[in-house]
């Protein structure tokens, strides 16, 4: 516990303009045992001195005050009790930057003194079921990342087992949450349709059965019901126990180690291009920055256009206009959906981005590569120095191909070490 209050201690909490102060006169997320008093508009905890901005019995302050921004408080569906952490706070980001897991891991909160859910507050840990069962959904929001991580245990190699995956490719869709039998399942509606859009870490018959009822009770045609992306292990049990499972689409995965090296015969052509690129001696690459937002989506835009004007395939034409709207969306949210990357320059003019996030502890995943079409080798150049930059990974997923001839070409070309296969799981 005294790991969690250190976190909370800042020295901007004397100007902050949000603690101690309230709107109404018995709000919600209120320190308790202590009053509040009229203070002009507002009202104010009876300890606090707005001149000084100070508490005046800091020493003496309620547990409640002490943990702020973190809170207890119930779900949305009011289904289960959460450790939350108040995002109107404003170190609340930086918080949630150095924020470990191993912290939550056994912390002794009063889970029967949980407050009312309020759409300020993020979700971080589950602390137990209210035995409350109804078919109300919890909002997933893009700043939960760190509680949608919670509940990865040893997922599949597969792009979609990454929080930015759900944001990044799909901006009109709106995701959410709910534990079935004490089972974390992600929901996705886009328009009317409501389905999985990813298996969860442990498969549970009894668990699945009611999901599946669920699916089929939101959705007006039942079948939409659908877990899509699931991995292999869970598709066998699926179809052990009657389900129907069908071939999505498969990924690349490749070792890192070899990405890195480019050793031997077979990679001679992708040396021949990083040494090609090598030639110029202006080179600079070095971790994405939010810096650099303004290049990338200058860059984006040069490989944008004249990619246009090489597809002529329709269904080329309508993934690359995706791959635009999801570069932006990466762009504009790299921070808080956790991505991380690496540009190259040629002296002040940047040649190439790329952009990605851990999906396990051993494979990282490449969302993104952009690069100046005109600039020979920057495309193998910055994928081998990335892959060195994540050699703590033993394998790297750059996605699928989206059959794509010449994407599907170059992929093959790097020799995958494996193609883990994305399912579709459906009721018979």
């Amino acid at each position: 516990m005294k790991r969690l209050i250190a976190l909370t201690q800042n020295s901007n909490c004397r100007d902050c303009k949000v603690c101690c102060r309230f709107e109404e006169a018995s709000p919600n997320l209120k320190p308790s045992g202590l009053r509040l008093v009229k203070c002009g508009e507002t009202y104010i905890c009876e300890l606090f001195d707005p001149l000084s901005g100070k508490c005046c019995g800091y020493g003496r302050r309620p547990f409640d005050c002490e943990v702020y921004p973190f809170a207890v408080a119930l779900s949305q569906n009011g289904e289960d009790i959460l450790l939350v952490i108040d995002s109107l706070c404003p170190n609340t980001e930086g918080i949630l930057d150095k924020l470990e897991p191993s912290i939550l891991e056994k912390l002794d909160f009063d889970a029967d003194s949980a407050i009312k859910w309020e759409d300020s507050f993020i979700p971080l840990k589950i602390l137990k079921s209210t035995g409350i069962i109804n078919s109300e959904l919890n909002l997933l929001k893009r700043d939960s990342r760190f509680f949608f991580n919670h509940f990865k245990t040893n997922p599949p190699p597969l792009s979609a087992y990454g929080f930015a995956y759900h944001f990044i490719w799909d901006d009109i869709t709106t995701h959410y949450w709910k534990t079935i039998d004490g089972i974390f399942y992600v929901f996705s509606k886009t328009g009317k349709e409501i389905i999985i859009p990813l298996a969860p870490a442990e498969y549970k018959e009894t668990s699945l059965l009611k999901c599946f009822e669920l699916l089929e009770s939101l959705n007006s045609n039942k079948e939409i019901a659908r877990i899509e992306n699931a991995g292999e292990n869970f598709a066998l049990a699926a179809k052990k126990t009657g389900y129907k499972v069908s071939v999505k689409d498969s990924e690349y995965l490749y070792e890192t180690k070899v990405l890195a090296e480019l050793k031997g015969d077979n990679y001679k052509s992708m040396r021949w291009l990083c040494n090609t690129f090598e030639q110029h001696k202006n080179i600079e690459w070095r971790a994405f920055e939010t810096s650099d937002l303004e290049d990338s989506a200058q860059l984006l835009n040069l490989w944008y256009n004249k990619k246009i004007t090489e597809t002529t395939a329709d269904n080329d034409l309508f993934l690359l206009r995706h791959a635009l709207k999801a570069n932006r969306n990466a762009l504009s949210m790299h921070r808080e959906l956790g991505l991380t990357g690496m540009t190259v320059r040629l002296g002040s003019k940047l040649v190439a981005y790329t952009l990605g996030a851990p999906l396990s502890n051993d494979t990282f995943c490449v969302y993104f590569e952009i690069t100046d079409p005109e600039t020979k080798g920057a495309s193998q150049y910055i994928f081998r120095e990335f892959c060195r930059m994540l050699k703590g990974y033993n394998f790297i997923n750059t996605m699928g191909d989206e059959g794509i001839i010449l994407l599907k070409i170059s992929k093959e070309l790097y020799k995958p070490a494996g193609k883990p296969v994305n399912y579709t799981i459906t009721a018979v």
